[in-house]
């Protein structure tokens, strides 16, 4: 049996990497935040935290190439269709023989070399954290840091289903303010970077790329 590159943790953490590049969107009406303890938010850091929630939320589809490493030294890249709200689909290139997709409840991890199949609410997942209807971070998704920097803008959040995965640092650039990468820290430590490449935005996706493999007539056939 050949080792698998990609746990699931490491999967679904690369699952937080699809964002538009700059895309206007209107302002959320949101005066509240969540915050960590002891945490205080200037008016600049509210002002930066409107802007993420307005980014995700301008994205309706994209397709991209991505890039994900971890920190225990595996690497794999891929093409990623997400559709607004909760519909994904990453396809992970050779040699991982990994596929997620996203159908707006479940999220579902297959391995198409073993014909294994799992699936976890999205809800539950760390995709749902940019294709929930509405991006904001309000008692569901916590912020533990904002930090400005060099021209890059940090913004580091927890979410109380994704505990198993830790917190999620987005990078963004400015200038234009776009995602260049982020940070998955889980329980253990490990921690995942994920990068978009040449992203293409308001593509149009099928319906059926967010549909699973179906493992049926093979499992029929070795009965």
């Amino acid at each position: 049996m050949k080792t698998r590159i990609l746990t699931l943790t490491t999967v679904l953490a690369a699952a937080l990497l699809a964002a538009p590049a700059a895309l206007p969107g209107p302002a959320l009406a949101q005066e509240a935040f969540s915050v960590a303890p002891g945490l205080r938010l200037s008016q600049a850091d509210k002002a930066d935290l409107r802007r993420v929630e307005n980014y995700f939320n301008a994205m309706t589809t994209v397709r991209s190439n991505f890039i994900q490493a971890s920190s225990t030294g595996y690497i794999a890249q891929g093409t990623v269709w997400i559709q607004r709200p909760g519909r994904v689909r990453f396809e992970y290139a050779p040699p991982s023989p990994i596929l997620i997709t996203a159908d707006g409840l479940w999220l579902t991890y297959q391995d198409n070399e073993l014909e294994q199949t799992s699936r976890v609410p999205l809800a539950t997942s760390a995709i749902g954290v940019i294709v929930d209807d509405t991006v904001a971070f309000d008692e569901d998704l916590r912020v533990e840091a904002v930090i400005r920097e060099n021209n890059v803008l940090r913004v580091t959040v927890s979410r109380d289903t994704l505990l198993e995965q830790g917190k999620v640092t987005l990078t963004f650039q400015e200038q234009p303010f776009a995602l260049k990468q982020w940070v998955v820290q889980d329980a253990q430590g490990v921690e995942v970077k994920v990068a978009l490449l040449d992203p293409v935005f308001g593509v149009d996706i099928p319906a059926k790329t967010f549909t699973p493999n179906s493992f049926e007539r093979n499992a029929d056939q070795g009965r």
